[in-house]
């Protein structure tokens, strides 16, 4: 094998090697989010996992004597909708960099990033030098 392709073997592996750690790295982040959110009164304190699913649900007993049945629904929807918009903000800052900007955006066409396959095998094969064996 050509020094130069063996080079050029090292430093794809490299990379290759460098971005599984760093992969690692985030899907460890992604799993341990987590977050809490409380009622405006504070009757209400939930946790929500990555997924945005209730995990723990705690009531203040003073609250819940001088509450009804409709405020106590509205006091659990506002602590956990407070506790989701925190785990997508969480996952928001976790995906940061890695993520092309505006790929959030609604209508945002992902094929724009993604090359076409060549469609000539052999003239890539040529292109390295390959085509002869």
């Amino acid at each position: 094998m050509r020094a130069e392709w063996q080079a050029h073997i090292d430093e794809l592996l490299a990379e290759y090697k460098r971005r599984q750690a760093g992969l690692k790295q985030l899907q460890e982040r992604l799993a341990a989010i987590e977050a809490e959110g409380e009622s405006e009164d504070g009757t209400v304190k939930v946790k929500v996992d990555r997924q945005g699913r209730l995990t723990s649900v705690e009531f203040d007993p003073r609250g819940l004597r001088r509450l009804g049945s409709e405020e106590l629904a509205e006091a659990v929807m506002e602590a956990s909708g407070k506790a989701v918009g925190e785990v997508s903000a969480q996952m928001k800052q976790a995906m940061e960099g890695l993520v092309p900007e505006g790929a959030t955006e609604e209508g945002f066409d992902l094929t724009k990033l993604v090359r076409e396959p060549p469609r000539d095998f052999d003239a890539v094969r040529e292109r390295y030098g390959l085509l002869d064996r």
